[in-house]
Parts: C-alpha cells; sequence; structure tokens
C-alpha cells in the first residue's frame, strides 16, 4: 500500500491537494469492496481504519447507476 500526495486543483496561484491511498486489487476483493464505494474512515490515535459507510455521503443524491465510471460511461455514449 502507498500513500500519495496529487494536486486536486490550483486557484488564484494556490495549490490544493488530496491524499489517496493505493490499495492492491487482492485486499479489495478481500474485503468484497466495489468500485465507488463509500467509505468511512475512523482516526484512533495514529491508526486509520476505512470501513463500508452504512449510510449515504451528505449532499449526494441516489442515482440510477452504481459508479461514476457507469455515469461517465452512460453520458459519453449517450452524445453519440
Amino acid at each position: 500500500m502507498r500513500l500519495h500526495k496529487v494536486v486536486n486543483r490550483v486557484y488564484e496561484g494556490t495549490t490544493y491537494y488530496r491524499w489517496v491511498v493505493s490499495l492492491p486489487p487482492k485486499r479489495v476483493r478481500e474485503l468484497g469492496w466495489t468500485n465507488g464505494q463509500e467509505l468511512e474512515a475512523v482516526v484512533r490515535g495514529e491508526t486509520l481504519s476505512l470501513q463500508p459507510s452504512l449510510r449515504p455521503a451528505p449532499g449526494r443524491r441516489e442515482r440510477g447507476y452504481t459508479t461514476l465510471e457507469e455515469e461517465v460511461r452512460r453520458k459519453t455514449l449517450g452524445r453519440r
């Protein structure tokens, strides 16, 4: 696993970053997680625990497709 610092955006000369954790596919399969699944993070001391979210993310509405990738594919193919 690896922690990556990624540029999120540059606005008015200020660079904003976000952090991304890369998980091996084997671990994701072992957990039964799926692409686009909402996760919750819990910090205890210097430990970070991730678990599937039991509630929808605030401000997000339920959509008829399961992942952002599927949404983009649907919108892209719909333009042709």
